[in-house]
């Protein structure tokens, strides 16, 4: 038979396979997954049956140590198996590929599900759309190509990440629409479209499969720098007759199942340790056509935490960056409201770590992590001591996660029979509640992440745990050039400024009314020119001093951690014989630059860095002297930082500033109204 009658015969087959092939996973595919208690166990600690330390006040648990608790980790390994189905799947970690989860289907959007005519609206039922589908784990990007037999490119297609979540929002959207109209979830599933990774518009996208006279099949390439994936389909035909197209799989004789590893032959099953700073090459070319590739450095495991759980057949692990394949849990999700994320103000400056918690079998701890460029690689855990969870101990929920100060009172639980020790500072246990301590935390290294640790002793075994404060700089410095415009003059000044946030008040660690909560700053502003004081021509210079004494409405550090809060500010301000000092109230609002706008200041490069921005309002109503009387003075500051390094940072600023009073002793009269702007350079120390 020849090319034509292949395809002719197997355009019925292909059509099946879309329909059945979310629907029917392959027989060794289901092996991948953990078991379902295993899934079941990856939240335990919140609802764990052990008794642990843990109350509602004192929930913020310590992590133990992975190293010095007896757990070692192997090098890395590539896993794969190509020895199922005849050749005909291809499992590379717990990830499987085979002919039902890898396929590309072109039909009419109205026929990809039967219920899916719906929710369309329009013209959209006749859209011909080129669907794909692969193990959603293995690529979010690349681009698509069309390759005849000979090795011509006919057609190529570039998506992004962005691209592919929209495709699956698309999906989500027209699932609840059909929900919404009465169709059961569990007829909608993952069967035909909705079982797909992406999909597009074949006509919108200029495809060339009308008229197409060759076969062909689809590669899909994923590149991030030196990292790149592949994966080929089986070789496909189409047959045109105006605006109608189908297509289906061209029968091929079966080929030989094949690996090559680090580019030599290799076994069809096997595992290989990789080096962690070397790239692993992998090529698959399966029995039934397919092909899957790879070219990339693996992802280091950023382990932070093992522990038994409440089944014995099951340890919990926690770590951070590299989501593990298969399921885990975010113990830290981003939780922006709808409108924050509408408006792009999410934060910008912070501990950027992703922290995940995952469940491994305790007779065989494993994992498989992602490659930095596709892939799949397990890593195994040997362990000879398995941390307790009961042993597990609890800081106060308000317990913070930064600092000024080495030395910190962090307030915690453990179990009444536990012995707990630090050899970094102290740990104080309480005379009257032996499941009470104070922990006074080291943190010596400013503009980082301080750990610390505490060993806890229970039952004749000592686990190390360790807590993670980040230390800032509770002081600023800077000076500044300053450009006024004045009643039609302009003005030249220039400015010092100091800023300081304190601990707490003189060891008072109250949360409501110390910890974290106080700041102080001054400035002093003086003219380099000299403004016209009277008609007849005569000139003073102007100078401003201004101290405030601010409060956070939330603790945290500046710099970092965003808040609002008051302030109370003095303000004294001298023009030729005309001295008045002044006291206000005002507000202040403080935090990371909002995504939207650092995203456009990224362009620039010499602003490619963490940037921090503040503005504060205040109306003086007070005047400090009997003979002075103000009129309305008042100050609105914007003012942010670009952070070039931990100490060293560039900013800038604007705003409005009223100088209004009257000297009844002088029986002179000032009113100076100005915008400004400012540029300076400073140091945090």
């Amino acid at each position: 038979m020849n090319i034509a009658q292949h395809l002719v015969l197997s355009l019925v087959l292909s059509f099946t396979t879309f329909a059945q092939a979310q629907e029917t996973p392959a027989p060794q595919e289901a092996a991948s997954q953990p078991p379902a208690e295993t899934q079941e166990e990856i939240p335990a600690p919140q609802r764990s049956l052990l008794k642990t330390a843990a109350t509602r006040e004192f929930n913020k648990a310590l992590y133990f140590d992975q190293l010095d608790n007896g757990v070692i980790l192997p090098p890395l390994e590539l896993e794969y198996d190509l020895t199922g189905a005849n050749g005909k799947q291809l499992k590379i970690g717990n990830v499987a590929l085979h002919e039902k989860n890898f396929f590309f289907a072109l039909l009419p959007l109205g026929k990809t599900h039967s219920q899916i005519n719906q929710v369309l609206s329009g013209g959209d039922a006749n859209k011909v759309m080129l669907l794909m589908s692969w193990p959603d784990k293995l690529m979010t990007h690349g681009t698509i190509e069309m390759i005849s037999r000979t090795g011509t490119v006919l057609w190529s297609h570039t998506f992004t990440e962005a691209d592919h979540d929209k495709w699956i929002k698309q999906l989500e959207e027209w699932r609840k629409d059909l929900i919404g109209k009465g169709v059961e979830a569990k007829q909608i599933g993952r069967s035909g479209i909705f079982g797909t990774q992406f999909g597009l518009d074949a006509r919108a996208a200029n495809a060339p499969f009308w008229g197409q006279k060759e076969s062909f099949r689809f590669c899909v390439t994923q590149s991030d720098g030196r990292n790149s994936t592949k994966m080929c389909s089986q070789r496909y035909g189409t047959k045109s007759s105006g605006q109608n197209v189908v297509m289906g799989k061209v029968r091929m004789d079966p080929t030989p199942a094949r690996v090559l590893v680090q580019n030599e032959e290799a076994p069809l099953k096997n595992s290989v340790a990789v080096g962690a700073d070397m790239p692993a090459a992998f090529f698959a070319e399966l029995a039934s056509g397919e092909s899957y590739e790879f070219v990339t450095l693996p992802n280091k495991l950023q382990l932070m935490d093992i522990s038994d759980t409440k089944k014995p057949t099951v340890l919990r692990i926690v770590g951070y960056d590299t989501r593990p394949m298969g399921r885990s849990v975010i113990l830290n999700p981003d939780q922006y409201s709808a409108l924050t994320k509408l408006l792009g103000f999410e934060s910008t400056i912070g501990d950027p770590r992703k922290f995940w918690a995952a469940a491994v079998a305790k007779n065989d701890p494993k994992i498989y992590l992602p490659g930095q460029g596709g892939g799949v690689f397990k890593q195994r855990f040997e362990l000879s001591e398995i941390p307790r969870a009961q042993a597990r101990v609890y800081l106060n929920r308000r317990a913070p996660t930064g600092t000024y100060i080495d030395g910190i009172k962090l307030e915690g639980r453990k179990q009444p029979v536990a012995d707990i020790s630090s050899e970094q500072n102290s740990v104080t246990v309480s005379d009257k509640d032996p499941a009470s301590f104070v922990w006074n935390f080291k943190a010596t290294e400013r503009g980082a992440i301080n750990r610390s640790y505490l060993n806890v002793t229970m039952d004749g075994k000592t686990y190390k745990s360790f807590y993670e404060i980040y230390k800032g700089f509770p002081r600023e410095f800077s000076g500044r050039f300053t450009g006024v415009q004045a009643s039609g003059e302009f003005i030249v000044m220039g400015e010092v400024a100091y800023n300081q946030w304190f601990e707490d008040l003189f060891g008072w660690t109250n949360y409501w009314l110390s910890r974290q909560r106080w700041g102080f700053s001054a400035k002093y502003f003086q003219s380099f020119n000299q403004l016209k004081v009277d008609d007849a021509g005569n000139t003073a210079p102007l100078s401003v001093m201004t101290v405030d004494l601010k409060y956070r409405a939330t603790p945290g550090l500046w710099g970092r951690d965003e808040t609002v809060g008051g302030m109370l500010s003095y303000q004294s301000v001298t023009f030729d014989q005309l001295k008045a000092p002044m006291l206000g109230v005002g507000a202040f609002w403080a935090r990371s630059m909002p995504k939207v706008f650092d995203d456009l200041f990224n362009l620039l490069p010499l602003l490619r860095y963490p940037k921090w921005v503040d503005m504060e309002f205040i109306y003086y109503m007070n005047s400090m002297d009997s003979n002075v009387e103000l009129n309305s003075s008042m100050s609105l500051n914007f003012h942010g930082k670009v952070l070039w390094s931990d100490r060293y940072f560039g900013e800038a600023g604007f705003g409005i500033k009223r100088y209004g009073f009257t000297d009844s002793s002088l029986n002179q009269k000032a009113e100076l109204n100005t915008f400004y702007g400012t540029v300076g350079l400073g140091i945090n120390f």
